[in-house]
Parts: C-alpha cells; sequence; structure tokens
C-alpha cells in the first residue's frame, strides 16, 4: 500500500532560526505543486536571465518553475523517507546540487525533455562570465557617434577622433578565452553586439509514480 506522507508538518527551524515568508511561500509552493502536478523535473542552468526564464514561464503557463537555495528545496520536498512528501521524493533532494530548479508539469515527457533538450538563448555576458573565445575589434573607424569616443576610451578601447570619426588605433581584444570578463568588457561587448551568453536549462531527472529516474 503507497504511504501518504502529504499532512507532515514540515519543520522550517531546519532552514533557518528565523525563516522570512520567502522561505515559508517557497515551501508551500512545493508541496502544493507536489500534490497538483504528475511529474517533477530538476534541472541545472547556465547563466541565468529572469528576462529570458519570464519567457519560457510564459512558454509553458500551465506549468510552475520553482527556484530557491537547495537547502530550502530540500526541506520542501523532504530529505529522507522519514519525512518526503511522496515514496521515494527524498532522492529528488539528493541530487540538488549547484544551481538547480524545479519544474512541475502535467505535460508528456517526450515534449518536456524535447524542449530542454534545444532550448537555448543567446544574451549578452554579465561581468565574471567567462568567455570560450576571444572577440576582437580591428583596428579602423567604428561606426557610432562621435559623441561617444570619450565614453568607449574611459571603457579601455585606444580610440581617438579622426575627422570626426571615431578610430580605433590598434586591434583591440574586447575579450579573451578562458579569462573572466570585467565590467568594462561587459559593456563594450553589449555596445558591438556580442551576444556570447548562452542561458541554457539541462534535465538531471525526473519523478514520475513514486520513482525518480536519472537522465543526466
Amino acid at each position: 500500500m503507497v504511504k501518504s506522507k502529504r499532512n507532515q508538518v514540515v519543520n522550517l527551524t531546519k532552514v533557518a532560526k528565523n525563516p522570512g515568508e520567502k522561505k515559508k511561500k517557497l515551501v508551500a509552493n512545493i508541496r502544493e505543486s507536489v500534490d497538483k502536478y504528475n511529474y517533477i523535473y530538476l534541472f541545472t542552468y547556465e547563466n541565468m536571465r529572469n528576462n529570458l526564464l519570464k519567457k519560457v514561464r510564459t512558454e509553458w503557463g500551465t506549468s510552475k518553475f520553482l527556484f530557491g537555495k537547495n537547502k530550502v528545496l530540500s526541506i520542501g520536498l523532504g530529505k529522507s523517507d522519514s519525512d518526503e512528501l511522496k515514496t521515494n521524493l527524498h532522492l529528488v533532494s539528493q541530487q540538488l546540487e549547484g544551481e538547480c530548479g524545479l519544474f512541475f508539469t502535467n505535460e508528456p515527457i517526450e515534449k518536456v525533455m524535447e524542449f530542454f533538450k534545444n532550448y537555448t538563448e543567446n544574451d549578452y555576458p554579465r561581468a565574471g562570465f567567462v568567455p570560450s573565445e576571444t572577440i576582437t575589434l580591428p583596428e579602423g573607424p567604428i561606426n557610432m557617434t562621435h559623441s561617444m569616443e570619450t565614453y568607449l576610451r574611459n571603457l579601455g578601447l585606444p580610440t581617438v577622433l579622426k575627422n570626426g570619426v571615431i578610430t580605433l588605433e590598434r586591434d583591440y581584444n574586447l575579450c579573451e578565452e578562458g579569462e573572466a570578463i570585467t565590467p568594462e568588457q561587459s559593456r563594450l561587448l553589449q555596445l558591438f553586439e556580442h551576444k556570447i551568453s548562452e542561458f541554457k536549462l539541462n534535465i538531471k531527472g525526473y519523478y514520475h509514480n513514486n520513482v525518480y529516474t536519472t537522465t543526466a
């Protein structure tokens, strides 16, 4: 007989001595979603962007994405077979590591897996991003209004004005492979429209009918 654990009380003091309303709400949201949805996917993410995540949430309007500290997520799901909400749900908690999220849905597995496999969005990188390529701006005229010259120079570009045209005096690397970019480089990459940051969601596994299946 399947054991029922839905009425168990979650001890939020395990999360923090004075848990805030946000933590309480997240735990309650997880518990509600476990009952509402047939599938729970555990995924990791790279280069998170709120604007892009909003688009994904809109696309999956009848489903739910939940994010938070892994410790709080595990409290919501249950850390062991003694406090889990459903049989074997603690196995999901055991896989919470790094930057993770939970995706609750009633959509078919094939549809979900296909979406996550193919989904990717490029965006401008933030400071600290480590590029996989070197991007070089060649010397010569820059197609921007002359009033931008001082600003570009302050960002590190070796520029001068020649006959009212912004000119780069020598080749300049906007970023270098394997080296974390600075705030100035981040701004320059945006000005020259290089979207080299890739927002991705990667499924680690999913829970359905009391079984957790690893996919990665």
